[in-house]
């Protein structure tokens, strides 16, 4: 039923919602889009499958931190070289950076789908079934937004970030560090794209190959609503599950997996994305 397949939709959102706010949250901090977002997420949830429970999300999690120390390492290191005038070079840097990740997962552990035993039970709501599993999703998905919301207007951190944010060049004369705030800013964004990878991993699985779908995923769940920031990208993933769960249920079979891509060729078209979007960084 109709109630059922919009529950569905929102639960596999709460899982985009978790790719598409880390890449806003680095995009308006540091105006570079980081394309390893995926990679994050497949790490953490292959680790997941690997070890299992109750270690096995720990270990997960810390290995996507320590990716994205690596991608704020090689961002710091394309401004020590002087590099940042023009942004695609990063960009670029991070989607070879995913490619190696994908090759590395394809090595060890192959094209299998990886998964972990999702949370048993179910409940009945006007006559709709829904998991608990998904319910978990979206409880933990709405906690880490409004966490991270706190954090960003509460606390030291958070609002250093929201000041690289508006001004880079700005926040530097005040005395902000600015290249720490921003390696921190991908380290944080790498944490909570692992959590939603470890979800995937226990409602829809993954394999080698997922790093670059949960990417575009990822983006046009931040560009679907036309403003970039966590609060948009948020409400974006939870669209993008919807149209994929309503695309699942009327479309032909395969046609679901296009969605994210047909979105962002529409947003693309419709002029709706700042045309500076990728032409460069900050001053």
């Amino acid at each position: 039923m109709i109630l059922e397949i919009l529950f569905n939709g929102i639960f596999l959102g709460a899982i985009y919602a978790l790719f598409a706010v880390p890449m806003s949250v680095i995009w308006v901090t540091t105006d570079v889009i980081d394309v390893s977002i995926g990679a994050y997420a497949v790490v953490a949830g292959v680790i997941v499958a690997a070890f299992g429970l109750p270690w096995g999300p720990v270990i997960g999690l810390a290995a996507a931190l320590a990716l994205g120390c690596v991608t704020g390492s090689v961002f710091l290191g394309f401004h020590a070289l002087r590099l940042m005038k023009d942004a695609m070079p990063i960009v670029l840097a991070t989607f070879a950076f995913m490619l190696a990740v994908e090759s590395a997962i394809l090595v060890v552990v192959g094209t299998d789908n990886q998964f972990v035993d999702r949370m048993n039970g179910n409940l009945r709501l006007g006559g709709a079934v829904l998991s608990v599993q998904g319910m978990f999703n979206l409880a933990l998905s709405v906690v880490l937004m409004l966490a991270l919301s706190v954090v960003l207007k509460r606390t030291p951190a958070g609002l250093r970030m929201r000041a690289c944010a508006i001004s880079s060049k700005g926040a530097s004369l005040v005395g902000i560090p600015v290249k720490r705030t921003q390696f921190l800013t991908f380290v944080l964004c790498a944490g909570i794209a692992g959590v939603g990878g470890i979800l995937a991993a226990m409602s829809i699985g993954m394999t080698y190959a997922s790093a670059f779908t949960f990417t575009t995923i990822a983006f046009s769940s931040a560009v679907v609503l036309g403003k970039r920031g966590p609060l948009p990208a948020f409400f974006g993933g939870l669209f993008v599950g919807l149209a994929e769960s309503l695309s699942q249920t009327y479309l032909p079979s395969g046609w679901a997996h296009a969605v994210p891509a047909a979105l962002i060729i529409l947003i693309l078209a419709s002029g709706r994305l700042p045309s500076a979007a990728f032409s460069g960084a900050r001053p």
